[in-house]
């Protein structure tokens, strides 16, 4: 097997998210299973971080397969949602027993909840559009999909930031272990930052597929401009920092604070109050 960088960076993404995946089904033990709790987030992002791993792997075993690599395309943009449900998700937690009787408060996580699904769906229908595209037309049309999907978890990304503003301004109708959590919070937004940052910048590169005669198939781009960005870019120091490295330091951040931090503290003590 010889594998290229980001191959060799794929084999480290799948061991360093199996402890992930486990420690994102003990939170949603502890915490909660819902979605709207957040912690469920980390299990759905580890497994297709793992799933994107592995087709990216296969991908370079077989480069003629255009199946692995729209598998790991769509696994790659897909992954920023759960990321931004499960911020989202703990900004909820947050609000729960002192804002979460504000209106705006509850209108903006609901509406970024929301965006990040719809992000989602782009994503995962743009991704299947280009790789069942069989003239340009639907290329395009694929494409300008993943472009909003980017586009909409930058702007959910920017709400999740003026949320976390909001609630620092009212940090003292937070409960204690809460304000833990939102510390957490915070910790994570420049690293979600870059991460969304690169699936817009990936999102806008060229695509690495052409229409030929009916049928799609791989093509190399350059590394030039916008093209470094690309799933497919031999420029791999710019993914491993800005997407990899990024998402993974929020995520062990999101797990840390999770295992610390005994939110069901603060349920007993505002009952008791």
């Amino acid at each position: 097997m010889h594998l290229d960088a980001r191959g060799i960076i794929s084999i480290v993404v799948i061991v360093i998210y199996v402890p992930i995946l486990l420690a994102g089904i003990f939170l949603s033990v502890r915490h909660g299973f819902a979605r709207k709790a957040g912690w469920i987030s980390l299990v759905i992002l580890s497994i297709i971080r793992i799933i994107g791993a592995v087709t990216h792997i296969l991908s370079e075993e077989n480069p003629t397969n255009v199946t692995d690599r729209i598998i790991y395309g769509i696994m790659e943009s897909a992954g920023t949602s759960p990321l931004l449900i499960a911020t989202v998700g703990f900004l909820r937690t947050t609000t729960q027993f002192g804002l979460d009787g504000a209106t705006s408060v509850i209108k903006g996580l609901r509406l970024a909840g929301l965006a990040s699904l719809v992000g989602l769906i782009l994503a995962i229908v743009g991704g299947s559009e280009i790789g069942n595209a069989t003239t340009q037309s639907s290329l395009n049309t694929g494409t300008n999909l993943r472009h909003a999907g980017a586009i909409i978890f930058a702007v959910v990304f920017g709400m999740a930031v003026l949320l976390t503003a909001y609630c620092w301004a009212h940090k003292l109708v937070i409960l204690k272990y809460r304000q833990r959590l939102l510390t957490g919070i915070t910790l994570t937004l420049p690293f979600i930052f870059a991460r969304v940052l690169y699936g817009v910048l990936s999102s806008f590169a060229p695509t690495p597929f052409a229409v030929v005669d009916g049928h799609l198939v791989p093509i190399t781009s350059s590394n030039s401009g916008l093209a470094k960005f690309s799933t497919t870019s031999s420029d791999w120091a710019i993914y491993l920092v800005m997407s990899v490295l990024a998402e993974y330091i929020s995520v062990c951040i999101y797990t840390i604070f999770g295992i610390v931090t005994p939110l069901s503290k603060d349920v007993v003590d505002y009952e008791n109050a």
